[in-house]
């Protein structure tokens, strides 16, 4: 009897020992470290300048949106099966004047939602910055003629470093337990100040350089990436 007993209590103790690992794997499981890459496609605001006199009303200033091309690394820490900390940088290298030169952006935050088998669904919110390399317009030490938007040769760039938010969703697909292809759409929100920007011209063949007030602007970003988890 004594014997017995001793064999229950053991295969009890197995039992609950057994459970506890199976529980501890399956939190781990949830705690996974992410690692990937993405090409991001970024909407950055550009502005024509058309002609006006020494006053120039609001309509001076004719609004539109190019879309840059960028690429960079991603991380991210599984903290729950719902919440994934994560941090993704971009590089966008088109060095264009009128659309602020070549761009870096650098994001921090989270993406929480729901994980199936096969994929996910997720909100995301992710504070961070746009460094852009042309991002304002200084005065050269050279002369510079007397007409009325300065052309850009009487400029130096300077580059900027401005705050920014990306807040929208994001979808994944899981191919494999380890693999993640990752689908991102969202509003990247850029807080300017004010600043000196090159801007084409409907009276100049060349780039002019007006100034323009600080301002917020919503940006869509879409991201295709690959992942692996670990």
């Amino acid at each position: 009897m004594i014997l017995k007993r001793k064999l229950m209590f053991l295969a009890a103790t197995l039992i609950v020992f057994s459970l506890h690992t199976q529980q501890a794997r399956a939190q781990s499981d949830d705690r996974k470290v992410e690692i990937g890459g993405q090409f991001s496609f970024l909407q950055v605001p550009t502005v024509t300048a058309n002609v006006c006199a020494d006053l120039c009303p609001p309509t001076f200033f004719t609004r539109e949106n190019k879309t840059d091309v960028g690429f960079g690394p991603r991380i991210g820490y599984n903290a729950t099966s719902y919440l994934t900390l994560e941090a993704e940088m971009n590089f966008f290298p088109r060095d264009r004047d009128s659309e602020g030169g070549r761009k870096v952006q650098g994001l921090f935050g989270a993406k929480a939602g729901k994980r199936f088998e096969k994929g996910g669904i997720f909100a995301k919110a992710r504070p961070g910055f746009v460094r852009f390399s042309r991002g304002d317009y200084q005065f050269g030490t050279g002369g510079c003629p007397t007409v009325f938007p300065p052309p850009i040769g009487c400029f130096q760039p300077v580059a900027k470093t401005n705050l920014a938010i990306d807040i929208g969703g994001v979808a994944e697909l899981y191919p494999s337990k380890n693999t993640i292809i990752r689908f991102d759409a969202g509003d990247t929100i850029i807080r300017f100040g004010q600043r000196n920007v090159a801007r084409s011209s409907t009276a100049f063949t060349s780039l002019v350089v007006v100034h323009v007030a600080a301002e917020t602007n919503h940006n869509l970003q879409v991201s295709v990436g690959f992942g692996y988890r670990f």
